[in-house]
C-alpha cells in the first residue's frame, strides 16, 4: 500500500472538501430554483382561484378560472367553474322570477283596481256580477301565491313524505271523479286505465298534488272533443303512471326547460306546476319525464318505487 506524502495528502483533502462544498452549493441552488418554480406553479392557480372568488363575491358571476391538467388543482378549478356556472344560472332564474311575478301580479291587480275605481266613480255598479269578477281576480292572485309557497315547500330538504300503501285504482278514480265535471264542461274526455291490484307506496297528499297538477296542465292544453287519460301499470319494482293528452303539445325547443324553476314558455305563466311535480317525484325517490309532439299532444310519465 502506497501512502501520499503529507503535503500532497493535504492538497487532496482540501480539493475534495472544495469539490464537496461546490457540489453542495450547486445542489442547494438547484433545489432553491426548483422550489421557486414549483411554488410558482402551485401558487399561480391558487391565486387565480382567489381572484375569481373575490370577483364572484363582488357580483361578477361570469368569472371563471383556466383549467390546466388533471391534478388536484385542475380538479379544484373545474369544480370552481361548475359552481360559478350554477350560481350564474340561479341568479338568472332569480331575476326572471322577480320579473315574472311582477308581470303575473300586475294583471289581476290592475283589473281589481280598475273595477274598484269604476265603482267609486259610479261607472260600474257593485252588483253580484261585478263582485264575482273581483272575486275571480283575487282567486288568480291567491293561485300565484299558493304556487310560490308550494314550490318553496317542495324544494325544502325538510319536507316530510309520509308514505302509505295505496291501491291506485280507487285512489285515481277518486281524483277523476272530482274533476269529471270540469272536463265535461269543456267537452274533453277523461279516461282512467288501471289494473285493480296496482299499488304504490307514496304520500297520498303529495301524489294527489302531482296528479292534479298534470291533469290541470293536460286540460289547459286540450281543446273541445279532445282526450286526456291516466294510465297506471306496475313494472318490476316500480309503478309507471302516464298522464297523456291530445292537446297542443310542447315545442321541441322548450322541452329541455319545462321542469326548470320559473321557466316561462310560449304559453306564458310562471311555470311553477311542473317544477313542483318534479320536486315531489324526486322526494319520493322517483322521477318524471315527458314526450311531446307539437300540435299532437303530450305524455308525462311518473315513475315511483313500488
Amino acid at each position: 500500500v502506497k501512502f501520499l506524502p503529507p503535503q500532497k495528502e493535504g492538497v487532496f483533502v482540501r480539493r475534495s472538501n472544495r469539490f464537496l462544498l461546490i457540489s453542495l452549493l450547486a445542489l442547494g441552488g438547484i433545489a432553491v430554483l426548483l422550489s421557486i418554480v414549483f411554488s410558482r406553479k402551485m401558487t399561480r392557480p391558487i391565486k387565480a382561484l382567489t381572484s375569481a372568488a373575490a370577483s364572484i363575491e363582488e357580483g361578477n358571476l361570469k368569472s371563471r378560472v383556466r383549467v390546466s391538467g388533471d391534478d388536484e388543482i385542475g380538479n379544484l378549478s373545474a369544480a370552481f367553474n361548475r359552481m360559478a356556472q350554477k350560481l350564474e344560472v340561479q341568479e338568472t332564474l332569480r331575476k326572471k322570477l322577480t320579473s315574472n311575478i311582477a308581470h303575473e301580479l300586475r294583471t289581476p291587480i290592475s283589473a281589481v283596481r280598475g273595477e274598484l275605481e269604476g265603482m267609486m266613480d259610479g261607472l260600474i255598479s257593485s252588483d253580484k256580477e261585478a263582485l264575482q269578477s273581483l272575486y275571480a281576480e283575487t282567486g288568480r292572485l291567491k293561485n300565484i301565491l299558493d304556487g310560490i309557497e308550494d314550490l318553496s315547500q317542495a324544494e325544502a330538504s325538510s319536507m316530510m313524505i309520509r308514505k302509505a300503501h295505496l291501491h291506485l285504482r280507487p285512489f285515481l278514480k277518486n281524483i277523476t271523479e272530482r274533476f269529471g265535471k270540469v272536463f265535461m264542461d269543456k267537452g274533453v274526455a277523461l279516461e282512467l286505465l288501471c289494473e285493480e291490484n296496482t299499488a304504490v307506496n307514496a304520500d297520498p297528499d303529495k301524489l294527489s298534488q302531482i296528479i292534479i297538477n298534470l291533469l290541470s296542465n293536460a286540460l289547459k292544453a286540450t281543446e273541445k272533443n279532445g282526450r286526456v287519460w291516466i294510465k297506471a301499470m306496475p313494472e318490476k319494482n316500480e309503478v309507471r303512471i302516464e298522464i297523456g293528452d291530445t292537446g297542443c303539445g310542447i315545442r321541441e325547443t322548450e322541452l329541455p326547460f319545462i321542469f326548470e324553476r320559473f321557466y316561462r314558455g310560449s304559453e306564458g305563466g310562471l311555470g311553477l306546476g311542473l317544477t313542483i311535480v318534479k320536486e315531489l317525484a324526486e322526494a319520493h325517490g322517483g322521477k318524471i319525464a315527458v314526450q311531446s309532439s307539437y300540435g299532437q299532444g303530450s305524455v308525462f310519465t311518473l315513475i315511483l318505487p313500488a
